[in-house]
C-alpha cells in the first residue's frame, strides 16, 4: 500500500504513524494494506456471494501459506514475519460481513471485535517482535477497544447498508430500519447501548495502554497516540449526548494534534507507559475462547 493510500483511507493510523522510524513505518503500511484488502474484499464488491467465496479462498490459502496468492505473497515478506493464524482469524471475522449481519449476544460482538481488529493488536506485536503473552493480552484489549469506538461511530451507517452490530440481547429485537427511522423508545435504548459500549472500549483502552511498556520506546508513542486519538471519537460521540443519528463522529486535525501533545506528555512524565504495573484481567476476554494472544482462564 502506498503512503498516499495509507493517508486517505487510514487518517489516524497515518497521523500516528508519523512517530515511528521510516522501517517501522514502511512494515507497517505493508501490514494495514493488507489487512484493509482483506475488509475490502467484503465492503466493496456489490456481489456477496463473489465476496464470500474470495475470501473463503484466501483463508485456504493463508492455512496453506500458498505464496501464489498475491496477498499471501504480500504477507509473507512482510518483516519481521507477521503471525499467520491473526490473520486467519481477521480473514474470518470479516466474512462475518459478507452475511446479514444480526449480532445476537455480547459474547459474540466482542468475538467480532477480536476477530477483526484485536488480530491487528497481535500483529502489531509481531512488527516489533514482541513475544511476551501478556503484552499480547494487552494488545488484543486495545484493538478490541478500537473496534467497539467504531461500531458505536458507524451505527446509522452500518445500518443504511443493512447491518447491525449492536447485540440483539442487549437491545431488543431492533433491526436496520428501526435505527434509521427509530421511535422515541428505540433512540433511547440505542443511545443507552452505544453509552455502555463504549464505557466497555474505555476499559479496554485503560488495558491496551496499560501493556505498551512491552514496545519499544519509538513504536510505544506512536500507538498511545493511535490509541489516544481513537479514544478521543468516542468522548466526541459522548459529547453529542450518544446520538449516532447527527452524523460520523471524527476529530479534526487540530484535536488530534492536541491529542498527540497530550500522549508526548504522558509519554515524557508519566511512568505508565514504560512501567508495567498492573495484571492482565481475564474477563475483558470472556466469551473469545481459546484464540492466538486470548488470556483464557
Amino acid at each position: 500500500m502506498s503512503k498516499e493510500r495509507l493517508k486517505k483511507y487510514g487518517t489516524t493510523f497515518h497521523f500516528a504513524s508519523r512517530f515511528l522510524s521510516k522501517t517501522q513505518m514502511d512494515s507497517a503500511a505493508s501490514l494495514y494494506g493488507i489487512c484493509r484488502e482483506i475488509d475490502d474484499l467484503a465492503d466493496k464488491q456489490a456481489n456477496k456471494l463473489n465476496a464470500k467465496n474470495e475470501l473463503t479462498h484466501l483463508r485456504e490459502a493463508l492455512i496453506a501459506r500458498d505464496n501464489n496468492h498475491p496477498m499471501v505473497a504480500k504477507a509473507l515478506a512482510i518483516e519481521p514475519a507477521i503471525t499467520f493464524d491473526a490473520l486467519i482469524e481477521l480473514t474470518d471475522g470479516v466474512l462475518l460481513d459478507t452475511e446479514q449481519v444480526k449480532i445476537t449476544s455480547e459474547a459474540e460482538l466482542l468475538r467480532y471485535c477480536y476477530q477483526v481488529a484485536g488480530t491487528v493488536g497481535l500483529l502489531m506485536c509481531d512488527l516489533f517482535e514482541v513475544k511476551d503473552p501478556v503484552a499480547r493480552h494487552h494488545a488484543v484489549d486495545l484493538g478490541v477497544a478500537m473496534q467497539l469506538t467504531n461500531i458505536c461511530r458507524d451505527v446509522r451507517e452500518d445500518a443504511l447498508n443493512g447491518r447491525v452490530y449492536l447485540p440483539r440481547e442487549l437491545l431488543g429485537s431492533v433491526n436496520a430500519a428501526d435505527i434509521l427511522s427509530p421511535t422515541a423508545t428505540t433512540e433511547a435504548a440505542v443511545r443507552r447501548l452505544v453509552s455502555y459500549l463504549l464505557t466497555e472500549a474505555e476499559t479496554r483502552y485503560d488495558s491496551g495502554i496499560s501493556g505498551l511498556c512491552f514496545l519499544p520506546p519509538q513504536a510505544r508513542l506512536a500507538i498511545l497516540i493511535a490509541a489516544l486519538t481513537y479514544r478521543e471519537i468516542g468522548m466526541v460521540i459522548a459529547d453529542r449526548g450518544f446520538d449516532i443519528w447527527a452524523g460520523r463522529a471524527f476529530t479534526t486535525k487540530t484535536q488530534k494534534w492536541l491529542t498527540a501533545f497530550k500522549g508526548m506528555m504522558t509519554f515524557l512524565f508519566s511512568k505508565k507507559p514504560h512501567q508495567y504495573q498492573g495484571f492482565h484481567d481475564p474477563e475483558l476476554h470472556r466469551g473469545l475462547n481459546p484464540r492466538p494472544g486470548v488470556h483464557w482462564a
